[in-house]
Parts: C-alpha cells; sequence; structure tokens
C-alpha cells in the first residue's frame, strides 16, 4: 500500500509537474507572438544610386589659353557690333537733325507763296543755269519791277471799304487770296481774309481790284 501511495504521490507530482511546464511553455508561446506582432517593419532598401556623370576631363594649358582666346575674339565682336549699331543710329540722328539756320531758311521757304507751272519752270531752270551772283540780281531786278508796278497800281486805283480785292503781294502767306477790304487809307487797308483770325494789314499796292465773276471763280478755285 506504502507503494501504491507513493506511486500515487509520484504520479500526482508528476502531473503538477507537467501542468507547471505546460503553463510556462503556454506564457513563453504568448510572450513570443506578442513580440512578434509589436515588431516594426523592416525599412525598404534603398534604390541604388544612379551612377555619377564621368568627370570631365582637365584642360591642358594650352586647351585653356585657346579657350581664353575664343572668349575674347567673341566679347570683340560683340563690342564691335554695339559700336557699330550705336554710330548707324548716330548717322541716322545727325541726318535728320538740320542745324539752326537751315531750320530757319526752311521755316522761310513755308511762308513762299505756291508758283503757277511756267514760273516754277523759270525758276527751276534759273537756279540749274546761273551762278549765285546772277541769281541774286535776278532776284532784285524781280523785286523792282514788282515794286514799280505795285507803285503805277497805287496811283491809278482806288481802294474802298467793301470792295473786293487779291492780294498780290506783302504777306506770302496770303498772296493769291481774295478777300474783303475791311477798312482802307490813302496806302494801306484792311483785308479781311477767309481763315485769318484778324483783317491783314497791307499797302493799297499790294491788292489789286477784281471783279465780282473773277471773285466767284477764284473762291471756287480755292474751294476745289
Amino acid at each position: 500500500m506504502a507503494n501504491k501511495e507513493n506511486g500515487t504521490l509520484t504520479d500526482a507530482k508528476v502531473s503538477e509537474l507537467d501542468k507547471a511546464l505546460a503553463s510556462v511553455k503556454a506564457r513563453k508561446a504568448a510572450k513570443e507572438g506578442t513580440n512578434t506582432t509589436t515588431e516594426k517593419p523592416a525599412k525598404a532598401a534603398k534604390a541604388p544610386k544612379e551612377p555619377s556623370a564621368p568627370k570631365r576631363p582637365r584642360l591642358t594649358e594650352e586647351q585653356k589659353a585657346e579657350r581664353e582666346t575664343e572668349k575674347a575674339r567673341i566679347r570683340a565682336e560683340k563690342k564691335a557690333a554695339r559700336e557699330e549699331a550705336r554710330a548707324a543710329k548716330k548717322a541716322e540722328r545727325d541726318a535728320s537733325k538740320q542745324p539752326a539756320h537751315m531750320r530757319k531758311v526752311m521755316k522761310a521757304a513755308e511762308k513762299l507763296p505756291t508758283l503757277g507751272q511756267a514760273a516754277m519752270l523759270l525758276l527751276n531752270e534759273a537756279q540749274a543755269n546761273l551762278p549765285a551772283a546772277e541769281l541774286q540780281g535776278l532776284a532784285l531786278h524781280i523785286q523792282h519791277i514788282n515794286r514799280v508796278s505795285a507803285t503805277q497800281r497805287a496811283l491809278n486805283q482806288t481802294i474802298e471799304a467793301g470792295m473786293t480785292v487779291r492780294i498780290v503781294s506783302g504777306d506770302s502767306r496770303f498772296v493769291g487770296q481774295t478777300g474783303t477790304v475791311a477798312k482802307a487809307q490813302r496806302i494801306r487797308c484792311y483785308v479781311n481774309v477767309e481763315g485769318a483770325k484778324k483783317p491783314v494789314y497791307l499797302f493799297t499796292s499790294d491788292v489789286e481790284p477784281v471783279t465780282e465773276a473773277a471773285a466767284t471763280t477764284t473762291s471756287a478755285a480755292a474751294a476745289g
């Protein structure tokens, strides 16, 4: 009986030991499972680096000198092109800009009356064929002829207010135009001309009376 009891006791102890071992295994397995689930994911593998471009070979001293020479040549060409462009612009400005005395001459020319075809032909011919001294003499002769004619007209004609007259000399802006005498004096008169802000002040010899028909024809030609 004692052996049996001893055997029973032994079996009981073995059973308890087995339970204890099983419990320890279970806790260990549970612990390992927890560690597995909380473990951080492994990092992704880095992409391989692209191969770097091959390094440029170092220039020799001769090559460096050639490069500097080429750069200097390009700079010189660009500078020459800029200077040429500036010179061309300056020449263009100088050509278009006239000296002060020439501007005065051109303004005076703008005030000259328009010549008819016959007079323009005579003027061009004289200008082309006569030297400067003879041109000046011719101009003085023409002025004298005009003065004689004006004097004769002043002696032989009477200018009165209200008359229609044609301006034949005096202010070149109005030569050839027809107007009405606003006021007449012994040797002076005031003529109303279309487009003028105030009556034109003239010598009586600067105008000549015109008939009504001639005035109408002149006005129609000016309007056309």
